[in-house]
């Protein structure tokens, strides 16, 4: 089994249509507000973290912060790269294990958003992880983070599992979970089942892939920050955009950490 979901990744176009139902002007907007509110007081540079097709950090170069997007597949990070230039905006992509990575720049706004966080199997793969974000943000400089909501973890169903986005003649059809998957509740981790059907102007195709992803619950994150020695919990949301409390009503659909680096990490 893939530490992660390698070949869904790896089709990248797809992947893209898949999840661009979001609203990223908003989401960005919100992450903005996020980082002027508990950080250094500007958003001139951004780094977004398992970035994917990297929509959060274009829309961040757009509005004119510097911004890198770093992913482990090459697939993805040659995407994003192509789609910056498409828009007209300077992207860099970096092609690395954001549980260890370096980098020569520090960044105001640091991001690991559609609950990326759920790769990161054990606790010393967090610490490591937080450690290498720590040492890539200026002193006060913010981390948002985006995971699922804990009630996922015991059973509850906070998003929709199918769906089906289209987008230039490319209709994608998403399935994450299947019958049969299994969740081990000491180590919270799940064996996930992810479908993808296309069809489109390249032909169809499908790919079926499992992959282990972790559970967390808000409280054991709070521990691994605090353990951590880099950040601060400063706040916590129920979703990216919009702003919505951090509790057990529907509205409330994502665990949002926003952690500040602490000025002597």
């Amino acid at each position: 089994m893939d530490p992660n979901h390698h070949r869904l990744y790896h089709h990248a176009r797809c992947y893209d249509v898949a999840f661009g139902f979001r609203d990223v002007p908003a989401e960005c907007d919100a992450l903005a507000a996020m980082a002027l509110r508990h950080g250094t007081g500007r958003v001139g540079s951004v780094l977004e973290l398992a970035a994917g097709p990297a929509r959060h950090a274009r829309e961040f170069a757009r509005r004119g912060a510097a911004a890198i997007a770093l992913d482990a597949s090459a697939s993805m990070c040659d995407y994003a790269a192509a789609r910056a230039q498409e828009d007209g905006v300077s992207l860099a992509t970096v092609c690395a294990d954001m549980a260890d990575f370096h980098l020569p720049q520090r960044f105001d706004l640091a991001l690991l958003l559609m609950d990326s966080a759920s790769y990161l199997l054990d606790n010393d793969a967090v610490l490591r992880h937080l450690a290498s974000v720590a040492a890539h943000l200026a002193p006060g400089g913010v981390y948002v983070l985006e995971m699922s909501h804990p009630r996922d973890a015991f059973g509850g169903a906070s998003t929709n599992s199918q769906w089906v986005s289209e987008a230039d003649g490319l209709r994608v059809s998403m399935r994450w979970g299947a019958e049969g998957d299994a969740f081990d509740p000491i180590s919270q981790i799940d064996e996930v089942t992810a479908t993808m059907d296309w069809t489109g102007p390249q032909g169809s195709g499908q790919i079926v892939e499992r992959a282990r992803q972790r559970r967390f619950t808000a409280t054991e994150f709070d521990a691994l920050v605090r353990a951590s020695g880099c950040f601060d919990i400063v706040a916590w949301a129920g979703a990216v955009a919009p702003p919505v409390p951090f509790d057990n009503a529907r509205a409330a659909w994502r665990m949002v950490p926003v952690l500040r680096r602490r000025e002597t990490a």
